[in-house]
């Protein structure tokens, strides 16, 4: 009965000790959560020279980098692969592709990025931020955080660790304002205290005509499975861009929309890649008679549960611009790199302002 006595006590003991080190870790959490204010103005950063205010004509490049750990010899655990961080060598080799990719576009006029780290495990704690604007001198940049978490604990044997990280816009020219604002839709306790807090970049630029450009970088929930985060960032973008438009300005907003856009079509993606939809669908209530700006040739996004193998690999289109109905488009291509270096691949658009 003693050794039994014994047993139990030891037993009580450990399991006491894992639930006190369980709830000092969640309260660690609790106490060091990332809670962004609703919007602010960040510093704009750089040396981007004052814009003719007679200017209609503008180009633009969106990129979601994948942190540069994505490249296309990965998979991801969240995804349904085994994958959490890239070797030290692949991260340097997708960094090196990545910064080719930016400087060789460094004419375009708005440069959007997305899953751009600061600080993390999962990238080698390389700042690309920092990597990038220097292949960009005479750009302005904003940068705004929308991942902040000291400790990611999954999976539990091989923790993704800390991570800081989020978007930036560089501009050639200065804006005369710019904004972060952040989505209140997130994902539920504990779950949100190690996701993203996601938000948009707003920047601001005066025309001759009293009217404004306005350009936004955003990047929309994944890993959503009720698409209920995804209806609430769309209902602030929409209510966003409408007031900014019925203001009379002209209004360009690119990034990872995480959804495909209103028109795509599977069977348009190709030459050789597997073609598939993301549901659920942008619903038709969402920004009305404004253009969805799209290359439907090239998929821009590929599935990361096993590495990428052309026309075995699911792939689609997420990537994309959407622009108020006083803009015309006038090119519109994404640039296929095999998913190289990210599990994104880059879109470039130039558009005239009516």
């Amino acid at each position: 009965m003693k050794a039994r006595a014994m047993i139990v006590w030891i037993f009580g003991i450990l399991a006491g000790g894992t639930i006190l080190c369980f709830a000092g870790f969640v309260g660690f959490l609790m106490l060091t959560e990332f809670s962004p204010p609703e919007q602010f103005k960040p510093e704009i950063s750089g040396n981007g020279r004052r814009m003719d205010p007679s200017k209609r004509e503008f180009t633009f490049m969106t990129w979601n980098i994948g942190y540069a750990g994505l490249g296309s010899e990965q998979d991801f655990f969240y995804d349904g692969g085994k994958k959490v961080i890239p070797e030290q060598h692949q991260c340097s080799q997708y960094f090196d592709g990545i910064k080719r990719q930016v400087k060789a576009h460094d004419t375009v006029d708005f440069i959007f990025l997305q899953e751009i780290d600061v600080h993390a495990k999962r990238s080698w704690f390389t700042d690309e931020v920092s990597g990038l604007s220097a292949l960009l001198p005479e750009f302005a940049r904003v940068y705004a955080t929308n991942y902040d978490c000291r400790f990611v604990p999954v999976p539990v044997r091989k923790p993704m660790g800390r991570v800081v990280s989020g978007l930036a816009a560089w501009s050639q020219f200065m804006p005369v304002q710019a904004e972060v604002r952040y989505y209140d839709a997130f994902f539920p306790w504990p779950k949100r205290l190690v996701f993203l807090k996601r938000c948009f970049i707003l920047l601001r630029f005066g025309l001759d005509n009293g009217r404004e450009l306005v350009v936004i970088n955003t990047h929309n929930s994944a890993f959503d499975s009720t698409g209920a985060l995804r209806k609430r960032e769309l209902y602030i973008l929409d209510s966003t861009m409408k007031s900014e438009y019925l203001r009379g300005n002209y209004v360009v907003a690119g990034g990872d929309w995480n959804s495909n856009p209103r028109g795509f079509n599977v069977a348009s993606i190709g030459p050789g890649d597997l073609g598939t939809g993301v549901d659920p669908p942008i619903e038709p209530g969402f920004l009305p008679g404004w253009q969805f700006v799209f290359d439907p040739g090239h998929a821009t996004n590929r599935y990361l549960d096993s590495p990428y193998k052309r026309g075995v690999t699911k792939t689609t289109i997420i990537d994309f611009f959407v622009i108020s109905p006083n803009i015309e488009v006038k090119s519109i291509c994404a640039i296929p790199m095999g998913f190289a270096c990210s599990d994104h691949q880059p879109v470039l658009m130039s558009v005239k302002l009516k």
